[in-house]
């Protein structure tokens, strides 16, 4: 069971975690959520089941869970304020959460376990800001990319950084809204790199459908070959998104020396104090459980709120931080 696991601890932020408070709504923004939660909320509304059928029917419940205030502002920013832009984008996002059957969590735990294995990818402990850390260890990779059928199943489809990014969603507390990511190249390279159509695919992914879902990502012991092409690029980014970017050294230490982190929610390998060494047996079924239950007692506070509709906000409905 999951309350037995040694990795519970870690899948509930601290009480000192402070969510980051979230700029106002301008007027237009205003008007625009109202339009958004008017055409999706409408009672005629409804998408096909999945991408290319004829077949529609109206969102269920988990959906218009999914279509939080949060969820529509995000889109809506990431836009740039444009409505059309807004509604297209996140109908896509919506046929491909039902194509892909994101909202299956025991299907895609079992999907992206074998890639998992290794501890390739963890959701695990929680930033000063409330926000879940997920560590993906670049070098501890087991896919056979050589196999037509594997490459086949992960492009363009819910692989695991899909499913840790909608574990890390489920973990959110009341007043977060994004992540904290590292990636390391701690240890040696146990298996082939990454295809580009693998890479092209995520890109699209994480871009159309998560957008404004990264706080900040962090490159721990990048090799050198990354950093001299990021410094090309580097000019050319801009400022928000430079923001939301910090290079380190493998072992992590800046992490915590500079207060974003506390140590004991972040694991050893990445410059914490946490020394929990991986074991797929218990952590993955433990962040299972973890995130059903959550679920479960979220729609439980979302039906008691009355009837059903988009566009709430998410403090009445996610879980609370705990208090001390």
């Amino acid at each position: 069971m999951a309350t037995q696991s040694p990795w519970t601890s870690l899948l509930s932020p601290p009480p000192s975690v402070t969510p980051e408070a979230k700029p106002p709504l301008t007027q237009d923004q205003e008007a625009k959520l109202k339009c958004l939660i008017d055409h999706f909320g409408s009672p005629d509304y409804a998408l096909p089941v999945k991408q290319h059928a004829e077949e529609k029917t109206p969102i269920g419940d988990r959906e218009m869970i999914y279509l939080s205030k949060e969820t529509l502002v995000r889109f809506l920013v990431a836009t740039k304020n444009d409505l059309h832009a807004t509604i297209t984008r996140l109908e896509e996002c919506l046929l491909w959460r039902r194509t892909e059957d994101i909202d299956n969590l025991k299907r895609m735990a079992e999907e992206c376990s074998e890639e998992s294995k290794t501890g390739k990818n963890l959701a695990l402990g929680f930033s000063n800001k409330g926000q879940p850390i997920l560590t993906f260890f670049v070098n501890r990779s087991v896919m056979s990319w050589d196999d037509p059928k594997e490459l086949e199943r992960f492009s363009g489809r819910a692989h695991p950084m899909v499913y840790m990014l909608e574990r890390a969603k489920d973990l959110m507390c009341a007043g977060v809204t994004n992540t904290f990511v590292i990636f390391n190249w701690a240890g040696k390279k146990s298996g082939p790199s990454l295809p580009l159509s693998v890479i092209k695919s995520t890109n699209h992914i994480l871009s159309s459908y998560y957008p404004e879902t990264l706080g900040l990502s962090v490159f721990q012991g990048m090799p050198w070959i990354f950093k001299t092409l990021i410094n090309l690029v580097w000019p050319f980014v801009d400022p928000v998104t430079k923001k939301k970017v910090s290079f380190g050294s493998l072992e992590g230490a800046e992490l915590v020396k500079e207060g974003v982190v506390d140590p004991s929610q972040l694991l050893k390998e990445a410059g914490g104090n946490v020394d929990l060494p991986y074991d797929h047996a218990t952590y993955w079924p433990a962040l299972l459980e973890t995130c059903v239950k959550i679920r479960e007692e979220e729609e439980q506070r979302w039906r008691a709120l009355g009837e059903r509709q988009v566009g709430r906000e998410e403090k009445l409905f996610k879980r609370p931080i705990p208090t001390a």
